[in-house]
């Protein structure tokens, strides 16, 4: 996915996990009863679930965004806009490639309206698990 300051090439969840631990030690911080229980500004699960299918940290940032949408206004499906996204130099074409990725595994299912703002419904976790999708 992307290369770091300490050359750490994080490619898969071992490599993330073992960059995320040295991160915390070198900065002096103890984990936090949330992070001990798995998660992470999202369920570990659900990190886990996307890191597979999406390819840049842009898609991965859509991923999260999308959840922590579904979070704060418990519903199952979500507007998402533009703006917040643009806020953090994310550019719309890597939100539609981030939202086709997770459509196609199963994950979401999306909902465009021409030059509306588009609805993700999340599907059922079951389903989206039986795709297995592996990172190319």
């Amino acid at each position: 996915m992307d290369s770091h300051a300490d050359g750490l090439e994080i490619t898969d969840l071992d490599s993330l996990q073992q960059w995320m631990n040295k991160s915390t030690r070198q900065s002096g911080v103890k984990a936090s009863s949330k992070s001990r229980d798995g998660h992470i500004g999202c369920p570990l699960s659900w990190f886990r679930l996307v890191f597979q299918v999406v390819r840049s940290k842009n898609e991965l940032a859509v991923a999260l965004h999308i959840y922590r949408l579904r979070s704060i206004r418990h519903s199952r499906t979500v507007a998402v806009s533009n703006a917040f996204l643009t806020e953090l130099g994310i550019d719309p074409h890597a939100k539609y490639r981030a939202l086709d990725r997770l459509e196609a595994a199963g994950i979401i299912t999306v909902r465009r309206r021409h030059k509306q703002t588009i609805k993700v419904t999340f599907r059922d976790r079951k389903r989206a698990k039986g795709h297995g999708h592996a990172r190319p």
